[in-house]
């Protein structure tokens, strides 16, 4: 389903979802995120981190995040994005779109050129135009150029200690 979905609101229409699911997800998808994806970061650094991301001059206490992680309260938008940022996860993960392990680490809302987006989206407008075993071939060898992109981000990565 997260594969045949383009945008959030085409996921939502397609996907049936109870009233107060993304919300009710919402803390523990926060909590998963530190966690897995920034090493069991504790409560304290994370506030921190997150303060720091947002231009705050005081970190958010342990026991506002441990609330946001429990569902007690909800993180303001421009902290959802500040943790998005962090962990680098999509602000559509943690609307309940797919797993953590769906999306690869890299930076989701890094600003980036304007001009090699469009052209992405243009060659991504052009492939879909193909057909049959062209397309399939297109398709697999971008797939395989993705994913080669991806470990070799991960094997660049030094180990932190």
């Amino acid at each position: 389903m997260l594969e045949d979905a383009t945008s959030l609101s085409e996921f939502f229409e397609l996907e049936t979802v109870e009233p107060g699911a993304v919300r009710a997800a919402l803390g523990p998808r926060i909590r998963r995120a530190r966690l897995e994806r920034l090493n069991g970061m504790s409560l304290e650094i994370f506030g921190q981190k997150i303060a720091t991301e947002m231009g705050r001059t005081r970190p958010f206490s342990n026991v506002t995040i441990s609330n946001w992680e429990t569902g007690r309260q909800e993180p303001s938008f421009e902290a959802l994005v500040a943790i998005a940022r962090l962990t680098k996860l999509p602000l559509r993960y943690f609307a309940g779109v797919g797993e953590l392990d769906d999306y690869p680490s890299i930076d989701w809302l890094a600003g980036g050129r304007l001009e090699a987006t469009d052209q992405l989206r243009q060659t991504l407008l052009q492939v879909s135009e193909l057909t049959g075993s062209t397309r399939e071939l297109v398709m697999s060898q971008l797939k395989s150029l993705i994913g080669d992109l991806y470990r070799f981000g991960d094997s660049a990565r030094v180990p932190t200690s």
